[in-house]
């Protein structure tokens, strides 16, 4: 007893650094150092450095005493920091301390710490609670409620997350969206049509909400949700919605998705017409959304017709194609790539080389071989069969 005696008044007394180093050693003592932790804190309510470390030290007890001393220490700390730390250690001292936090939910004026600890368990135990603070006036409050019930499948959480749809907060309707993308399985089973929830979103009043809806019609992956992103995309939009239906469509990784993204290709209508930027970074999304998609063969063909619909000659963006073309693993590509060996970029030639070597080596590199000795070739595309031949 006279060495936790000792521990404490060095935890009391010392700095920063000497208060982390003993506070480690607390938890050694077992239970009887609770009720000093807890004389600690109560007779130095002036010292918040201190109550944050002694805090600390209460989180390692899984002891009724433990949790109704930090419990208290939330409502009462001065320092958010302690509040917070006290919130923390109920988290993780775990189903022991929901019951004390529960009480709290109801007039603590540290409602969003409560909800916050809670959030942090994974028993199931917490999904009523937090369903009974679904409405608080603090979006803060509604947006980590959402967030947190989104993980439990659970039929009562429906109706808070169609509550949440509808929800004044933008972040809370994200929350909801995703969290209804999540739990679709859960949506299906009650016969929600999740495309029907979910589209409207896609021209919300708030650009990150419509990016939201977008992912998670994404995330769903059906023919239906692979249509609702292709009608949102030919309007005209803002480009970052634009690319994360792209990236939405690269998710889905099917036959249609893979057609919505080879439509929204951006071409040049003449050779007279100027290409932005933005044409650029579209094109360059796609490419990596179509190397993402499978199956192959269908990503193959979108991406051998993107190589010859370029909005204009970018060996950036041939390089891209390049890479994509050797991610994909399919045969077919390999005419397209000695094709670009013909580029005079000698970075495109090189991309082209390793994607070459990437589908089939043997048969590419024979391929190759024979194109020496064919006088049909053009000569571009012969210099670049010698540099890769040198290459290999």
């Amino acid at each position: 007893m006279s060495e936790l005696v000792s521990v404490l008044s060095e935890l009391k007394a010392g700095d920063f650094q000497s208060r982390w180093e003993t506070a480690k050693q607390i938890p050694n003592f077992g239970e009887p150092a609770i009720a000093s932790l807890i004389d600690l804190l109560n007779q130095n309510v002036d010292d918040p450095e201190l109550q944050w470390f002694v805090a600390r030290a209460l989180g390692e007890f899984n002891h009724a005493d433990a949790v109704m001393a930090l419990a208290q220490l939330m409502q009462d700390a001065a320092e958010d920091d302690v509040a917070e730390i006290a919130a923390q250690m109920l988290a993780q001292i775990g189903p022991q301390s929901v019951d004390a936090l529960a009480a709290l939910l109801d007039s603590s004026p540290s409602r969003a710490l409560v909800v916050s600890a809670l959030a942090q368990m994974q028993d199931p135990v917490i999904v009523p609670l937090l369903i009974q603070v679904v409405a608080d006036e603090d979006a803060s409050v509604r947006w980590k409620v959402i967030e947190t019930l989104s993980r439990f499948h659970d039929p009562t959480i429906i109706p808070v997350l169609l509550q949440g749809l509808a929800d004044l907060s933008a972040k809370v309707r994200q929350a909801a969206i995703a969290g209804i993308s999540y739990r679709a399985h859960l949506f299906q089973e009650h016969h929600y049509d999740l495309v029907a929830l979910i589209e409207p979103f896609l021209k919300d009043l708030d650009l990150p909400v419509c990016q939201t809806a977008a992912l998670a019609l994404g995330r769903l992956g059906t023919n239906a949700a692979a249509e609702a992103l292709r009608a949102a995309s030919t309007g005209p939009i803002p480009m970052p919605l634009k690319l994360t239906i792209v990236q939405a469509l690269g998710q889905m990784s099917n036959h249609q998705s893979v057609q919505v993204l080879q439509k929204l290709w951006p071409q040049a209508i003449s050779s007279l017409q100027m290409v932005d930027d933005q044409d650029q970074t579209l094109a360059n999304a796609i490419v990596k959304a179509l190397a993402l998609s499978r199956p192959a063969d269908r990503s193959t063909q979108a991406l051998i017709y993107c190589l010859h619909h370029q909005p204009m000659a970018d060996p950036a963006l041939q390089k891209n194609i390049a890479n994509a073309l050797g991610q994909s693993g399919d045969p077919q590509a390999i005419p397209e790539l000695i094709q670009l060996l013909g580029i005079p970029d000698m970075g495109v030639r090189l991309h082209a080389i390793a994607a070459l070597k990437q589908i089939a080596a043997e048969e590419a590199y024979a391929k190759l071989q024979a194109l020496t000795t064919d006088l049909n070739v053009e000569q571009g595309v012969r210099d670049g069969v010698a540099i890769a031949l040198q290459e290999w």
